[in-house]
């Protein structure tokens, strides 16, 4: 006859053998890409993205071309849930990326002209983080909330410009949903696709557009995917179809 604690060891090893095992959902680290879209404001002024073109992601990354990205947030640790359906707890995030320019020249008291919206971190300044809670409606997707303590400067003529003016905005977003599904946006391997290395398992694509807002109203950025990098070789072909063009026309002329 099998001993009471023999029967509970094999009792235990059969039932872990025949209980399905819960698969932890993972977000990776990673970037995500957004392009400014209407409505966005600063302090009352409409702004509009200026692309970055390209942007240094540092370590084996390096620069990469990013197309009209002006906007990029960094999530700091990954994010997780023993299975889906459930919330995983907050994440660090930072806006690691901004460059505006206002829709019109404006006077704020140091001359007309547009005025462009930059990162207090770009010289040194106090990182503008944040915070992101990702909700896994399933392991393929769900909804996310971020919000961010923006410090930025305001500059005159261009985007290193003189300061005009430096603050701090609080911005927030909700129930924004995301998938794990890259969508005619700016694909980057090890940034915002196969974050783990391998596959797109453990990416995260938010689905835009969204806004992310001040409480009060005192500011509003809308965002958008950014539009893919038209290739070289497309622009070539482009010029050298032009090119063919205006001399069948030329030789037409001349023989009339």
């Amino acid at each position: 006859m099998m001993r009471a604690p023999t029967v509970l060891l094999v009792l235990a090893l059969l039932f872990a053998i025949v209980s399905p095992v819960s698969a932890v959902v993972v977000v990776d680290t990673g970037w995500d890409l957004f392009e400014t879209a209407p409505p966005t404001f600063f302090m009352g002024i409409p702004f509009q993205g200026v692309p970055l073109g390209t942007f240094n992601f540092g370590g084996s990354i390096g620069v990469q071309n990013v197309g009209s990205t002006d906007t990029i947030v960094q999530r700091l640790s990954p994010a997780s849930v023993p299975s889906a359906p459930g919330t995983a707890p907050p994440i660090p995030i930072e806006l690691v990326a901004l460059h505006l320019q206002s829709v019109i020249p404006i006077n704020l008291g140091s001359g007309l002209g547009l005025h462009y919206v930059t990162l207090q971190s770009e010289r040194g300044g106090p990182a503008s983080s944040g915070q992101m809670t990702i909700d896994f409606a399933s392991s393929a997707g769900g909804t996310f909330s971020s919000f961010f303590d923006v410090f930025f400067d305001l500059r005159l003529g261009s985007l290193s410009g003189p300061i005009v003016f430096s603050s701090d905005l609080f911005l927030q977003s909700g129930g924004v949903p995301w998938d794990r599904t890259p969508d005619g946006t700016v694909v980057i391997d090890d940034v915002n696709h196969k974050l783990n290395g391998t596959n797109q398992n453990n990416d995260f694509w938010p689905l835009t557009p969204f806004t992310e807002q001040h409480p009060q109203g005192l500011g509003v950025h809308t965002v958008v995917p950014p539009s893919l990098p038209e290739p070289t070789s497309i622009v070539i072909w482009s010029l050298l179809g032009g090119v063919l063009i205006a001399a069948r026309w030329w030789r037409w002329k001349a023989s009339r």
